[in-house]
């Protein structure tokens, strides 16, 4: 039987998933097996579990801080909005159908029903397992039909802890807030309040501290500071709507992404970000780096109509020209085909469209979903990544990887393409590329033996995902009195 611990918040991007990630983590390092857990989420980014389904990419991480693998039960309810008020429901990995609002409201008992059923197979094999809420834990106009906070811990007696933003500043009206417009019943679940995101003194915030207590009756256990070198894979990709260009601006290797209107699995490019500079460019401008990704989209056909509107096409050829190096991710490579046909409209209002025409590929939606973990060679690099595609992919160019395990382009054995022209055109469907350092750093060293640069060697990024975890869990452990909890 398993304890239950619940993060919800105050607000989006209060700290729910980066605290539940820590005590994952410092439960892992104490000895512990548990689990990470969130009801129903909405992200374009996801990853593949060990049963090949679909869970949110904070779950994701939150397996690797739990040290576990990563399964369906931990995401039960994924939402990936595809625009018009519509989302694709998945339930437990696997493409349920697609739903506005209101339809997914109405039939919250049956997800309800699939959430609980995860829980029951985490009570039976883990001794802890740490929730995640969404958003507000009190949206007052949607309390009624939440499925994603109080209304699942109170379905586990899950002890919650409300977590703070102090940064934004009113930290103590959003706690009293909160607290107080919760239904009794769900207010009696908040154990601790945990504010984060600090910077300064801490006596200056004691009076509101003592204040904050007496009114609500909850103590806070905890201050967590604010930490901007601090890094996990981010979840929501309004996290790009803040950021220009990030990254090792030193490292004499530019890598330009270009920005598409309905990005998906963003994160492909972060292990990118301590070998080289990375800017992300809008179909209007410029092409300024020595290698250009062209990242997954929900949205493949209205992102060729608008490359081809700015000309990007004719961009991109005169790129290689120069010797860039063009790599196409999943909706990415499917852009940079001859042609994509979409009778059933799965990825837009545009039915059939000619793509960018660099590779001799066609593209044809409306076929089963694929998702996987999958692997496969590249010269003698052993690649392994994961797939989450509708489209098929008919190729006439030399193929990138020879599978050992996955779908690749429609089945056939084979993942991708890729051709010198110049420069160098790669194609695949495997998400997580650049998570395999000795693909990555053969990338990076074109460029820079082409500069004269040193060549670089190790995996700075998973190295560094792990100092920030256990970073993450002694922070936690020192900053807040988890004692309450457990």
């Amino acid at each position: 039987m398993a304890e239950f611990i619940m993060v919800v918040g105050t607000s989006s991007n209060a700290g729910k998933s980066v605290l539940t990630a820590g005590i994952c983590r410092l439960l892992a390092n104490k000895g512990y097996k548990v689990a990470p857990f969130k009801s129903q989420n909405m992200s374009l980014n996801s990853r593949v579990a060990k049963e090949d389904g679909e869970i949110a990419v904070a779950q994701y991480t939150q397996s690797i801080a739990a040290r576990v693998e990563p399964s369906v039960h931990f995401n039960p309810i994924l939402l990936k909005p595809k625009g018009n008020y519509t989302s694709q429901v998945i339930v437990h990995g696997r493409p349920y159908g697609d739903m506005s609002y209101d339809e997914y409201r109405n039939n919250k008992n049956f997800f309800f029903k699939k959430i609980k059923e995860s829980l029951e197979i985490l009570n039976e094999n883990y001794e802890y397992v740490v929730m995640e809420g969404a958003g507000s834990c009190c949206e007052i106009n949607l309390l009624k039909d939440d499925i994603a906070n109080l209304r699942v811990a109170e379905a586990v007696n899950a002890k919650a802890i409300l977590v703070a933003d102090i940064d934004r500043g009113g930290v103590f009206a959003s706690i009293y807030g909160t607290i107080k417009l919760l239904p009794k019943n769900w207010r009696r679940l908040i154990k601790g309040i945990v504010i984060n995101k600090f910077r300064g003194n801490k006596e200056v915030l004691k009076e509101g501290i003592d204040k904050i207590e007496e009114l609500t009756g909850v103590p806070v256990i905890g201050i967590l500071p604010y930490d901007e070198h601090f890094y996990l894979p981010e979840e929501d990709s309004l996290a790009l709507q803040r950021l220009k260009s990030f990254g090792n601006k030193k490292s004499g290797v530019e890598v330009n992404v270009i920005r598409f209107k309905k990005i998906s699995n963003f994160t492909d490019i972060d292990p990118l970000k301590y070998d080289s500079f990375i800017r992300l460019i809008d179909f209007c401008e410029e092409i300024t780096g020595d290698i250009l990704i062209l990242p997954g989209s929900r949205g493949v056909t209205t992102e060729v109509k608008i490359l081809k509107e700015y000309n990007f096409d004719e961009k991109i050829r005169e790129f290689l020209k120069d010797g860039g190096i063009v790599i196409g991710i999943c909706g990415g490579y499917q852009t940079l085909g001859r042609k994509l046909l979409d009778k059933n409209l799965k990825e837009g209002d545009v039915k059939d469209i000619n793509g960018l025409n660099l590779l001799d590929i066609k593209t044809i939606f409306g076929n089963e979903k694929i998702t996987k973990n999958s692997s496969g060679y590249y010269k003698d690099f052993l690649i392994k990544g994961y797939e989450i595609h509708e489209g098929y992919t008919y190729s006439k160019e030399k193929p990138f990887i020879k599978i050992v395990r996955g779908f690749g382009n429609c089945g056939d054995g084979y993942d991708g393409a890729i051709k010198k022209d110049r420069g160098l055109i790669v194609g695949t469907y495997f998400h997580g590329i650049f998570e395999n350092s000795d693909f990555r750093n053969y990338i990076l060293n074109i460029i820079r033996e082409r500069k004269g640069l040193e060549r670089i060697e190790g995996d700075k990024y998973k190295d560094e995902i792990e100092r920030n975890l256990n970073y993450l869990a002694k922070t936690i452990d020192k900053h807040v009195n988890l004692r309450i909890i457990w």
